[in-house]
Formats: C-alpha cells, structure tokens, sequence
C-alpha cells in the first residue's frame, strides 16, 4: 500500500482521517468498539472538509488550518485540525476517484453538522454482531431523515454515509449503510488502493 508522509496543508476534502480519543469519552468509545469487535487501534474517524490555505500580504503572512468535520457524543461538528494532526493520526485518500467526487464527500460531511451522536447504535451493531436479527435493531441502524442522511451517526457511521452519498461504495457485502466500525472502515478503504498519508 503506498505511505507518503504528508504535510498538515497538504490535505485535500474527501480525505479521511483515523485517530485516538482520549479522556472519559474515549474510554467509553473504546469499550463501545471492543464490544464491536473492533481491536483496531483507531477510535475516531472523520472527514476533511477544507484544504488548509496561506499566504502574505503587506508583509504579513497567515495561514487557516484544514477543517473536518467528525461525530462527537455532543454532535457532528466542523474542527480545525491543527490538534488531529500528530504520529497518533493517519489520513486515507482514495486517489483512484476524481477530485470532484472526493470534494462531494466533504459537502455531504458538512450537511451532517449537528447530526445527533448514534448511542443506541453501539447495542444494534452487537447485538448484529452476536447474531440478534430484527426489525428493531435494523432500524435502529439504518433510519434516515427527510433529506436521506442518518439520523444519528457515530463517527466512522457518518464518514462512511458521506462516503456513500458521494457515489463512493466503500463495502459491498450486502450490509446496511450504517453498519460499519472505524477498523472496518480503515481496512476496506485500504483494500480500495487508498493512500496512507501520515503526519510529519
């Protein structure tokens, strides 16, 4: 798989990052993921929605950091990515898509800011897992609003629905749109040739 290290401002939209999450909330997801079978040692996942940008004028230089967004237990919200940017991190992009494509993947990342955080999504995706088929926990997973984005996402969830949305199939093996986990989510963009690009 091909690796570049890669520079903060060198980010493009439609790129997508994996990392840690630390504090309370991170032990929480942590536990969430595990229960997921996840044993990847990414915990969050997010989209890059901007490209960095600098310059100077009238002696002056200045510079605005790549912006994201990412699903957070208080909601899907846009971040600069000044503080996702460290050996913890890494960046997958799929190359083989034109960049009119992958900048779709951003757009539809922003029209979920504010999307609610997809809790109840951890104990549909076990019980899945485990075997639990129902009616119940598929729509728990897969309900979507008026304009056909979740109603609630959980990070990789919302990176993945964006994903989809932009014409991008990241799984085809017959699971629902929803139904995906960051470590999943890492190893079958991988598989799709995407690009690893690290932090320097």
């Amino acid at each position: 798989m091909p690796v570049e290290p890669c520079d903060l401002m060198d980010l493009r939209p439609g790129d997508i990052g994996f990392g840690p999450i630390g504090g309370l909330v991170g032990f929480g997801v942590g536990c969430g993921q595990v229960l997921l079978g996840d044993d990847s040692r990414y915990r969050h996942v997010l989209v890059v929605t901007s490209a960095g940008e600098a310059g100077s004028e009238g002696g002056r230089t200045w510079s605005t950091p790549p912006m994201g967004v990412e699903a957070m237990p208080s909601g899907a919200r846009k971040v600069p990515l000044l503080d996702r940017w460290d050996s913890g991190w890494v960046y997958v992009r799929l190359e083989d898509y034109p960049e009119e494509v992958r900048h779709q993947v951003a757009l539809h990342a922003l029209a979920m800011v504010d999307t609610p955080y997809g809790f109840s999504d951890y104990a549909a995706l076990t019980g899945k897992r485990f075997g639990i088929e129902s009616k119940l926990l598929n729509n728990w997973i897969s309900r979507e609003d008026e304009r056909g984005y979740p109603k609630r996402a959980i990070c990789s969830q919302l990176a993945d629905a964006a994903l989809t949305r932009a014409g991008i199939q990241v799984f085809n093996d017959g699971r629902l749109s929803q139904d995906v986990i960051p470590g999943a989510l890492f190893h079958q963009m991988l598989r799709l040739g995407g690009r690893l690009l690290w932090p320097v």
